[in-house]
């Protein structure tokens, strides 16, 4: 009877243990999972989470890299539906924020300090053209949208969407102008899913492509040439003072301010 005690009782402490160490595991997973590389990840986390509430006729596809015309383009997310195509573009940004359609950037400030940083409108009409090209849609059926989580104060003068993340999953609903038939969106999903770049190393590829198109677009305004479309800068007066400008105006509308 006595063994019998103590084989039951060393059962018991094996079992603790067990529990124990899947209870630390679980712990260490758990942080793992939510472990982010900057605050840009956690938004786009955060608007995942958002768009998965949809339906199933919303197909959702997060943080999509794609190579449009040599060059690596990053989507934080695209939805494929009936009503459209939903391109967002997902910022991160706490303090008010200040910025208008065409501005080159935009402006965060944080107790009275302005931060710059890239107008996410333009950013997303990259995005929308790579779209276009590799799902071989209209333009019209494409809507794009910046969305900003709600820790941002926003003070945005723009005719293009954007809006805040509590605003989002409303806004998806409200489009409901059928573009595509049922078979048609599952075709386009189809379409972007093969077009996806899928390599292990994709961020990193696209990190160093964006640094070498940004060091050859810099190269190119210093030698006075429009790095959209070739075209001569030339320098221009306009009501904020001198500025360079496209030769090849108004057919390409590439402007610089002039700060030589």
């Amino acid at each position: 009877m006595e063994y019998i005690f103590i084989g039951i009782l060393a059962l018991g402490v094996s079992l603790f243990i067990l529990l124990l160490v899947l209870a630390a595991r679980s712990k260490s997973s758990r942080g793992q999972s939510y472990r982010f590389d900057s605050k840009g990840d956690y938004g786009e986390m955060c608007v995942s989470k958002i768009l998965s509430q949809l339906s199933d006729e919303y197909l959702v596809f997060n943080d999509v890299y794609l190579n449009s015309n040599g060059y690596s383009i990053q989507i934080d997310h695209v939805v494929v539906s009936q009503y459209g195509v939903f391109v967002i573009e997902t910022k991160n940004y706490s303090g008010d924020v200040y910025g208008s359609e065409c501005a080159r950037q935009w402006t965060q400030y944080l107790q009275g300090v302005g931060y710059k940083f890239r107008n996410p409108v333009l950013q997303n009409r990259s995005h929308e053209l790579a779209i276009q090209e590799k799902l071989n849609i209209a333009k019209t059926s494409i809507i794009p949208i910046v969305v900003f989580l709600n820790g941002a104060n926003l003070h945005c003068n723009t005719l293009s969407t954007v809006l805040y993340s509590n605003q989002l999953y409303d806004y998806i609903l409200s489009n409901k102008r059928v573009m595509f038939t049922r078979e048609g969106v599952e075709r386009l999903s189809q379409r972007l899913s093969n077009a996806i770049v899928t390599v292990p190393n994709r961020k990193n590829d696209h990190v160093e492509n964006v640094r070498q198109n940004i060091a050859e677009r810099e190269l190119q305004i210093a030698r006075r040439k429009c790095p959209r479309c070739g075209g001569k800068l030339i320098e221009r007066q306009g009501i904020h003072g001198h500025f360079l400008g496209c030769i090849n105006y108004p057919y390409c509308r590439f402007t610089i301010r002039n700060t030589v």
